[in-house]
């Protein structure tokens, strides 16, 4: 019996990042956009550092950089199906380095589904003159997806090529 609740506890140590980081990951990305939201009118714009950074209260109907305009409710859908399938993932293979990863990118897609559920749109605030306007959520999706990419080309790095395995002699 002791056995078994040490295996579970294990378990659940393995998946507790992805739960952890994609709430922080809403939490931040709700609590930016409220600030924007009730201090910047929209279309609005406030120079942080010239031209370089601006805070700017822009409603985002489509995906990224303004893609897919008038899509919202698929988005959305896309979104919800992104989350399960990360949290599905990581619930069969609870490891935590994946965890924190795959957790930046569900909590990223929660975030804006949640703008998209709430205000119809989704709200980015972040504008460096070189590229066009984000928000946290999107951060978090971008910092995720490149982390997954590594993580996964370390991990093939690491398997022997072309070698038998065990299961294959």
């Amino acid at each position: 019996m002791q056995a078994e609740g040490r295996a579970a506890l294990t378990r659940l140590r393995g998946r507790a990042p992805f739960f952890a980081i994609a709430a922080a990951v809403v939490a931040i990305d709700q609590i930016t956009k409220l600030i924007v939201v009730s201090t910047v009118r929209e279309g609005d714009h406030v120079r942080v550092f010239d031209d370089w950074l601006v805070i700017s209260h822009i409603r985002n109907s489509g995906a990224a950089f303004g893609t897919l305009r008038g899509f919202g409710g698929v988005l959305a859908m896309v979104a919800l199906a992104g989350v399960v399938a990360f949290a599905v993932v990581v619930w069969r293979r609870p490891t935590s380095v994946v965890g924190i990863a795959a957790g930046l990118v569900a909590g990223g897609a929660m975030g804006n589904l949640v703008d998209r559920i709430v205000r119809g749109t989704v709200v980015d605030f972040v504008a460096f003159r070189f590229w066009p306007a984000f928000n946290a959520a999107d951060s978090a999706i971008t910092i995720g997806a490149i982390l997954l990419v590594w993580f996964g080309a370390r991990r093939s790095e690491a398997e022997p090529h072309g070698e038998p395995t065990d299961s294959s002699r």
